[in-house]
Formats: structure tokens, sequence, C-alpha cells
């Protein structure tokens, strides 16, 4: 099942102004249709190729009108992903709500990459593109990203891509 734009826009306003019980609840309902999305991708989802994966997914994202993903490969086992807004949530997103749609992001791409490699994978935002620009976001395992996060990437700050 596919929700109306103007539900995802009111769940994401409304999860905005809960502070820190609204950022968990929007990436439980990430996780969640993370989760459901996986039964999108096939029978066996984790054989296909790396770029087919990625295409599909990137599909399933703009389809539900969530906006567009692309991969870029990293070193020390983590990846980084782009994340890019569609425009008509690009256009509805400033402040609080935009911030809002980059939790429910990491809640959905955690709960997609987790199904899928059948192990918890982290997923932390690096950098917010604010609704105009691709919100990045590092993945690995949890020990990788402890050791990412201590050499002073955190999930809020900067960094390259």
């Amino acid at each position: 099942m596919i929700l109306p734009r103007s539900v995802l826009s009111g769940l994401f306003h409304r999860c905005a102004s809960l502070g820190d019980a609204g950022v968990a609840a929007l990436k439980e309902a990430g996780d969640r249709t993370g989760g459901a999305a996986v039964s999108l991708l096939g029978d066996a989802p984790d054989a296909l190729p790396a770029a087919r994966f990625w295409a599909l997914l990137d599909e399933i994202l703009r389809k539900a009108g969530l906006g567009s993903v692309a991969f870029k490969p990293g070193g020390a086992a983590s990846a980084a992903i782009a994340w890019r807004d569609s425009a008509e949530a690009a256009e509805g997103s400033t402040g609080e709500a935009s911030g809002a749609r980059c939790h429910f992001a990491t809640g959905l791409l955690r709960g997609v990459l987790s199904r899928l490699a059948g192990r918890v994978v982290e997923v932390a935002e690096v950098r917010c593109g604010g609704g105009t620009e691709p919100c990045w976001f590092l993945i690995g395992s949890v020990e990788t990203m402890q050791r990412v996060q201590a050499g002073g990437l955190s999930a809020t700050g900067s960094g390259e891509h």
C-alpha cells in the first residue's frame, strides 16, 4: 500500500513538532515501510546484483513519490547513499518537516538493508540537503559505524562524500 503524499506530509509535519518522540516514531515508520518494501524487490532480492538492487529500490521510491536514491561504495566496509526528495516533496518540505523526512528515510533504508542482510545494518544521516540538495547517509555494520563516528563523523555532522 502506498500512502498519499498528503498523508506523509502531514505525518512529517506532526512528528517534527514532537521532538525526540517524533524522531523515534518517524524512524520506526520508515523501518516498517522499508521492511514492507523488500517484498516489492522480487523473490530473491538478496541475490540481485548491486546495480540492479539500487535501480529497483530507486524505482520503488520514485513510484511512491518519496524521491530517489543513488548508491556510492565507500572504504572501510561502508558506503554512502544520496537521497533526493521528489519535486513535490521538496516543494512542501522546509525547516523541521525536511528534517522529519530525513528521519523517515534513515528508518526506511535501515529497514530495507537490514532485512536483506539478515542482520542489523546501521544507517546514519551525515548531511541533510534541506529539500533542495540530496541528503547523504552512511551505511555499514554496527562496528564500522562506531569506528567512523569515533573518528569524528557524527550522524548529524558533515563530511566529504
